[in-house]
Order: structure tokens, then sequence, then C-alpha cells
């Protein structure tokens, strides 16, 4: 329909928030039925889609949302009441609104969908409809931004090029104070710009976290479960590359939760628990990362399961395992081709295993912790940058070359006397506030080929790093300053120790690696 282009766009924008407005609300209309204000907006939503579709001459959008108002309408007036099976049909209607937006090309079987209306029963949920919609939707390529922001990101840029241009005319004749003076103005116009772009790229957290909620009442719907998940961190805001990342390894740590880890209502009956499970979806700030919990009070993962896997995956032998502490065999969990289910199913069975959770984590410079205890639960925590575009960073020098290591993966700094590395066992190691810290010479983790001055000095500089809760020592040769670093990705290169995928320009023009610590220690 090429003569809605120009009001297309508009249309889409508009009406794909009244759909997500119609998901939220069904799922809390379900929960709380009494609740007359849920239905109110429900119908209003439906409304105003079908009247902005009638316009746009999208015919089959305006059946739906006619035939679903009306079911609204009824729940209004009190002459039908929701049911789970309604519920279902319903949530296929906001589905179908979905795919006709995002494409006025695309044709649904409206007989099929109305005959569903009048037998909700014979409708089966299709669990990776609603949650692959969701995915697309978050993936989407613009961003809304507040007109103040855009203005403000514009008078900056408009203020940078007059002090650019009166710079260039007072360097061309003559340098003085004031040249000066401008400059600084320039540097600090600059960071003001930098910050309005930063910002404008930020996406609520919110806008990710609202959209499971569906996934899991589908999905616990159709397994018999009864789960009541539970959310917290609105508020926090994530630079979209990011929260594109994190998307699909969430997806699959719910999904994972909600198939294996919590037990049906006569299992948890049977164990003492309550027949209804929860899931706690939390984020909290730290610092410039945050981090995001996973926690379910189900069966916790099986830990002899893991271990006899293992052992038939040849992944590691049993001498090594009686070796190995409980939080270092769940460690095991992110090894490729290791799964301890016993069937794959189509809902976590989607060939996205917990080593491809980590490592989409990892490649936005994140970690994942787990922790688990059995017949109790388990929590599953991303910690993840809050952007991929500017960091806080420690320059320092390992063998006459600058490198750049992430602040966010810094405990502290020290700088110890060379008598003071003992050698235990054939590894160096350090006492800090009376705990042993092993150290690791950068160095030599790099190949590079160390200073004799650095090895014959009396002092060592340390950086300590905290990795999944234990120190250790990355000794470098010298210490530079702190400062913010813009990350510049370096495609297509191949690490296999992953020690480096990222680098970054410095005042002098070179460039300088940025390291991710956990690698090296």
């Amino acid at each position: 329909m090429s003569e809605n282009g120009k009001y297309r766009e508009m249309f889409v924008q508009e009406a794909l928030e009244h759909v997500e407005n119609l998901n939220q609300h069904l799922l809390k209309y379900e929960k709380e039925p009494n609740v007359k204000e849920y239905v109110d907006v429900l119908f209003r939503s439906a409304h105003t889609i079908k009247g902005m579709a009638a316009t746009m001459g999208y015919d089959q959008i305006r059946e739906i949302c006619k035939t679903i108002e009306e079911i609204f309408d009824k729940f209004r007036k009190g002459e039908i009441t929701i049911t789970s099976e309604l519920g279902n049909v319903i949530f296929l209607g906001i589905d179908h609104l979905r795919q006709l937006i995002n494409d006025e090309t695309k044709k649904i079987d409206l007989v099929e969908f109305l005959n569903y209306v009048k037998n909700p029963i014979g409708l089966t949920t299709n669990k990776s409809e609603s949650d692959s919609m969701s995915v697309q939707q978050i993936k989407s390529p613009t961003v809304r931004v507040k007109m103040q922001d855009l203005d403000a990101l514009v008078n900056l840029v408009g203020e940078m090029m007059i002090s650019k241009m009166r710079l260039e005319q007072m360097i061309q004749t003559y340098s003085s104070d004031e040249a000066r003076e401008v400059l600084m103005n320039l540097g600090r116009l600059i960071t003001d710009i930098q910050y309005q772009t930063m910002k404008i790229r930020l996406v609520p957290i919110d806008q990710v976290f609202n959209r499971f909620s569906r996934m899991v009442r589908d999905v616990s719907t159709s397994l018999n479960k009864k789960i009541r998940l539970e959310m917290e961190g609105s508020g926090i805001e994530l630079d979209r590359t990011v929260l594109d990342a994190i998307t699909d390894p969430l997806l699959h740590m719910l999904r994972n939760s909600v198939d294996h880890g919590l037990e049906t209502p006569s299992e948890r009956r049977e164990r003492g628990k309550p027949e209804t499970g929860t899931i706690h979806l939390k984020a909290n700030r730290m610092g410039d990362r945050v981090e995001i919990q996973v926690i379910d009070d189900g069966k916790g993962i099986d830990l002899e399961a893991i271990k006899a896997k293992a052992i038939e995956k040849k992944i590691i032998t049993r001498e090594e395992l009686d070796h190995m502490s409980n939080e270092e065999i769940v460690e095991l969990i992110g090894t490729p081709g290791l799964s301890t289910a016993k069937t794959i199913t189509d809902i976590s069975g989607r060939g996205v295993g917990m080593d491809v959770v980590m490592t989409k984590v990892k490649n936005v410079g994140g970690h994942v912790k787990i922790s688990t205890e059995k017949g109790k639960g388990t929590n599953i925590t991303l910690i993840i940058p809050m952007s991929l575009a500017i960091i806080g960073g420690l320059l320092v020098n390992i063998s006459n070359q600058k490198y750049v290591l992430p602040l966010s993966s810094i405990s502290t700094t020290i700088t110890v006397d060379n008598k003071e590395i003992r050698n235990v066992h054939g590894k160096e190691m350090i006492v800090l506030r009376d705990k042993i810290v092993p150290i690791i010479r950068a160095s030599k983790v790099l190949g590079l080929d160390s200073i004799p001055d650095a090895v014959t000095n009396t002092q060592a500089h340390v950086i300590v790093i905290d990795k999944d809760g234990r120190l250790y020592g990355l000794v470098v040769d010298s210490l530079e300053k702190e400062q913010e670093v813009v990350i510049k990705r370096l495609d297509g290169m191949s690490n296999t120790l992953a020690t480096f995928s990222d680098a970054t320009i410095l005042q002098d023009g070179k460039v300088a690696l940025i390291l991710e610590p956990s690698s090296l220690v």
C-alpha cells in the first residue's frame, strides 16, 4: 500500500506499543480478574488499534481487534470470565496482530482464529511463537528517544562546530591564551556530546523483562506447572547492543528453570513445597556493571549427573573430579556438549546450551556465576557492562607495550617488594590482607619478552583481580593512569585465549589492546 508509505512508520510504532500494552495487561488481568482498570486498558488498546488499522486499510488487523474488543467488553459487563483457554486464544490474537503490523504483506487464517474464539479448548498454545516474536521486536534497529535529549544533542553539535571553526581561525593566525581557552571549551563540549550520545543508546531493561512474563506463562501452562515470575530492577538502563546480546541467554535460562528446574505441583507437594514455584528475575547496578540473577526454588542441579556425564563424554577423568570442589563441578555445565537433560524438549532443547549462554555473555565483556543446592533451587548470575562503547580503563605497560584493563574487572592495585613474592610448589604467591593470592606475570601469559629492568627491579606492580570470588594478581611493568576509553571492535580476529577482542585509540594516536583480565589469570 504505497499511499500509506508516509504514515506506515508512525502506525507501526504506535500500534506495537498498544500490542505490548495488550500483552502486559492481559497477563495482569489473568492474575487479578477483579481489577476493572486492567480490562478497561485492554479495551482501549484494542479499540485504538482497530481505528488506526481501519484508517490504513488493514482489514485483518481491524477484524482481530474487533473480535478481542468484543471479548473485553463482555469481561467489563460481567457476561463472561477469563479462563486459561480463553487467555490462550486472546494471546494468539495478539501474536497475529504483531505479525500483521510488522509485515503488511502477511496474511493469516481468520476463519481458524474465529473458530478458536468460539471453542477455546481446541487451541494448543504455540510456546515458541510468543517469545521468538518478542526477541525479534527487542532487536529492532531503531531506538525511541525523548525530544529533549535529541534537542540537547543537536545544540551541543552546533556549539562544538562553532568552537572548532573559531579554533581553526585562531591557530592559523597566532597561538595565545585565548586559543588554549577555546581548545578547552571544545574538549568540554566533546565530552558533553559523548555523554548525550551514550544516553540515547541506553534502553530500559524493563523492555526485555516485561516480555518474559508471557513466555513463562505459556510454557508453564503447556507443562501443567504453576509458576510465578517475580521481577525486580526497574529503572536500570543498558546499552541497546548489550541488551540484544543477553536476550537469548536470559530466555534460555528462564526456559531451563521452567522446564527442568521447577517441579510439577504434585512433586512440590511431596517435597513439602508450595504448589506454585517461583522464579525471581532481578537486576542490580554495580558501578558501571549490571548484575542479572535468575533464581528458582526448584530441585537444583544434580552434581552426580554432571559428574557422570562429564566422565561419559571424556571431558574429565574421575581422578580429576575427586579433587574438584562443588563450585568447580557446577562450572562444568559451561563445557560444550555437556547436557544432563534426560529428554530434549521443544522448550529448552533448542540447541542453545549453557556453553553458548556463557560464550555470548563473555562476548559482551561479562561472565556467568552459578550456585545451586539440591532440593532448594538454583541461582544463575550474569554480570555484564552497562555499555559496549565507552568504559573506564587502566593504562598499563607490559614489555614496552601499552594495554588497557577494564576498571570493572579490577579489585585493587598494589606495589610490593620482589622479596615479598614467595614461590610455593613452583607457583608465585603474595599475601594480601591475610589472604594467599597467586600471581601471574602478564608478559609470560601474552608470550612477550620480559624487560630486563623489570625483572631486576626491586618492586613489582600487581593488579588484583576478583574472578568468581577468588583473588589473583597480575604483574605488569608499570601503571600509567585511569581514563575513559572508546572501544573499537577487532572483528574477524582469531584469538583462542580470548585475551582480547577490542582495542582503543590513545591520545597520541597509537592503538592499545584491551585485555580481559579473567582470561589471563
